[in-house]
């Protein structure tokens, strides 16, 4: 006799990876990992002139195109528009405003402005890292619970704390493009405190991936930590390092781009039905890729120029109020547009690039759905 509650055969398994292990491994922040490791091997610390210059050029085809990637998940519709219509129509005003603003105000408006750009923008890495470790949690099928998560978000948030406390430890006064702003000077004995807090969190998440691995009755790809580890090294383990601080923004960006590029994807085939195949992968990445570099160089390059001629303003001092204004931008639009807790997000999110390559696959004389 069969049994009373026979098990149900599992399904097809997720995949875990949007492109290939390797190729996830490196953009979700191992890449990051491996390139820091180099640096110390070679004992590399030094923020030489070929470093600044290899950075900046790397900003044209990374940096900047994941900012202008952003806008156009918002703007390239009507439909996205009305979806998020205060996100759309009424920050961009609101921060004009205070990016003209600090440009009439240089040494008073500018400074504070500055200030609450670099302490957003390490916020907003943190929030993205959390967010790309709970997709790659949902690929692998791991419901985490509440206290798990609250371990996550907390070590995630630790790193940004040491930042913060390493940053702003001596009462100073500090420099953006040219524009001076101070810092907090935080009590000395925040520097222990930041050290313990990192180090506990941190053995916290290992202990829930060895939980996840447990319920899962498998080891789990070690993707999952991979965000974090990245975070960790960004923040924590390369702050002394100025030759890698000077790339960590642009391994965020590529975090943010394999994202950004599966969903758009993802998205234009089921939006219009494409069958998949080669040539559409080829010709949406290209014109994507395209339209966001040149995004990217409007933003970063050719409006601040604008700007600065414009208004009779030195060129430093409109790149920078300008760099900030775009950042804090994309910060509001990246805490709308990317909920998981929106299906139109979470369900493009679970696709791969196998699926748009090729058709489904028929089972039994019905092609199976995507």
């Amino acid at each position: 006799m069969p049994p009373a509650h026979p098990h149900p055969r599992p399904g097809p398994a997720q995949p875990v990876y949007f492109v290939h292990p390797a190729v996830d491994f490196a953009l979700a922040g191992g890449l990051s990992i491996l390139f820091f490791g180099a640096l110390v091997l070679f004992r590399s610390p030094t923020r030489t002139g070929g470093i600044i210059l290899a950075a900046a050029q790397l900003s044209w085809v990374v940096n900047w195109p994941h900012f202008s990637a952003t806008n156009f998940r918002l703007y390239r519709s009507w439909e996205n528009i009305r979806q998020y219509p205060l996100t759309a129509l009424a920050i961009p005003w609101i921060v004009l405003a205070a990016v003209i603003a600090a440009l009439w105000s240089p040494h008073v408006l500018a400074p504070y402005f500055i200030k609450l750009f670099l302490i957003w923008s390490p916020y907003h890495f943190c929030a993205q890292t959390i967010g790309v470790t709970l997709i790659y949690l949902r690929r692998a099928g791991i419901q985490i619970k509440l206290w798990e998560r609250r371990v996550l978000t907390s070590m995630v948030y630790s790193t940004l704390f040491s930042l913060l406390v390493r940053s702003e430890i001596k009462p100073a006064t500090l420099q953006y493009y040219g524009i001076n702003y101070l810092s907090f000077g935080l009590p000395a004995w925040f520097l222990p405190l930041a050290a313990v807090v990192t180090s506990v969190t941190s053995a916290g998440l290992v202990l829930c991936y060895l939980l996840w691995c447990r319920r899962a009755g498998r080891t789990l790809p070690v993707v999952l930590l991979v965000p974090a580890a990245a975070q960790y090294i960004w923040f924590v383990g390369g702050w002394l390092w100025p030759s890698f601080i000077e790339f960590v923004p642009f391994f965020h960006s590529l975090q943010y781009l394999l994202i950004a590029w599966s969903l758009q994807l993802k998205e234009k085939k089921d939006r219009h039905q494409i069958l998949p195949s080669p040539r559409f992968v080829l010709g949406e990445s290209f014109r994507w890729y395209a339209i966001n570099i040149a995004g990217g160089a409007l933003l970063f390059f050719f409006i601040p120029q604008w700007v600065s001629k414009g208004a009779g303003l030195p060129l430093d001092f409109a790149t920078g109020v300008f760099i900030a204004g775009v950042q804090i931008h994309h910060f509001f639009v990246d805490g709308v547009i990317w909920k998981l807790k929106r299906s139109t997000v979470a369900s493009p999110l679970m696709g791969n690039l196998a699926e748009l390559l090729h058709p489904p696959k028929p089972i039994g004389g019905i092609e199976s759905q995507s």
